[in-house]
């Protein structure tokens, strides 16, 4: 049985310094605590729970509230999140919401029954008065995914991502432009943002399109491209692989060549993105990294009476580039 004087003697550390490391001293130097807990990941060392527990009074549960669990990008982040959590010792308890803010008023309440000792959530509104208001709770609370002003959080830069999509399609030599999401998406700032500094005219060479219905998509969809099959060709850039893979459909239907004619590009690198004909270009979240720092962030907390100041973490993502966007271009 590993124990943590193996910790110790493996780290060259001392097992008081593992000890604090392990339940979220926030006073251990931050080389230090990335030495230890990457022995406590090697050695697949488990604290004893039972122990932790009467230390300090806590359940060693931690509330994880998501969006939507059908996306394999939050498949992969709750498995890096509940990997991360054990290796302090913490169960988690998971809700879906489907985007419902009534269920998050429900979840968030039930959670606070089970005297969870934290929570991870995605917001299914950040801008809601009842979401702001949590601001104020004295359950340690961790956003992942987005950042949002008043609570520390974990997330890549959406906004960086869109910038990297754009410049993308127009290296490539794409010249109209669509982007299927959200109003007021950071995604769709930084896409839009990145066209009009490369010269382009949004009024003429951009649309986008509010994700609501299939249908109403595809309607919009199949108009803008028919209507522009003529120029350089055309740059769609999706909220996510799910809508990624729905679009590749709609321009499958259509007969419309890809990448020649049009390039697709997702968001969240999920196997969505690689397992498809053609496999399409995506922008890769930091799954296990965004889990390790948010879990981090968590336990120094949960660990440390003083009110901590808010943190917002934010990592730079990755453009996967695949065929779906791999236009050959003419010199």
């Amino acid at each position: 049985m590993i124990t943590m004087k193996d910790i110790a003697k493996m780290a060259g550390v001392s097992q008081a310094t593992v000890s604090r490391v392990i339940n979220g001293n926030a006073s251990v130097n931050p080389e230090t605590k990335a030495k230890v807990m990457e022995c406590v990941r090697k050695l697949d060392y488990q604290p004893n729970i039972i122990a932790q527990s009467l230390v300090g009074n806590k359940t060693l549960l931690i509330g994880v509230i998501i969006t939507d669990i059908s996306n394999p990008f939050f498949s992969d982040i709750i498995k890096a999140i509940e990997s991360e959590t054990a290796n302090y010792g913490y169960s988690i308890i998971l809700f879906n919401t489907d985007g419902d803010l009534e269920k998050e008023k429900k979840y968030m309440n039930i959670l606070k029954n089970y005297n969870v000792d934290g929570i991870f959530i995605v917001p299914s509104d950040s801008k809601d008065k009842y979401f702001i208001s949590l601001q104020n709770s004295k359950l340690p609370i961790v956003v992942i995914t987005q950042d949002v002003k008043g609570f520390s959080c974990v997330s890549i830069s959406h906004y960086l991502g869109g910038k990297k999509v754009a410049s993308h399609l127009i290296e490539m030599g794409y010249s109209k432009f669509v982007f299927i999401g959200y109003e007021c998406d950071e995604k769709e700032r930084g896409f839009k943002e990145e066209i009009v500094k490369s010269g382009f005219d949004l009024d003429k060479n951009y649309i986008f399109i509010n994700k609501g219905e299939n249908k109403q998509i595809a309607d919009g969809l199949k108009k803008f491209v028919l209507s522009n099959l003529n120029d350089e060709g055309i740059g769609i850039f999706t909220h996510n692989d799910i809508e990624a893979l729905m679009v590749l459909h709609i321009l499958k239907g259509m007969n419309v060549k890809i990448p020649e004619k049009v390039a697709l590009v997702g968001f969240d690198n999920t196997y969505i993105s690689k397992e498809v004909s053609p496999s399409i270009t995506s922008v890769a979240q930091l799954v296990e990294e965004i889990g390790r720092r948010a879990v981090e962030m968590l336990m120094d907390i949960i660990n440390n009476s003083e009110k901590q100041k808010e943190r917002h973490i934010i990592l730079e993502p990755r453009l996967v580039i695949r065929e779906s966007s791999l236009k050959a271009i003419e010199y």
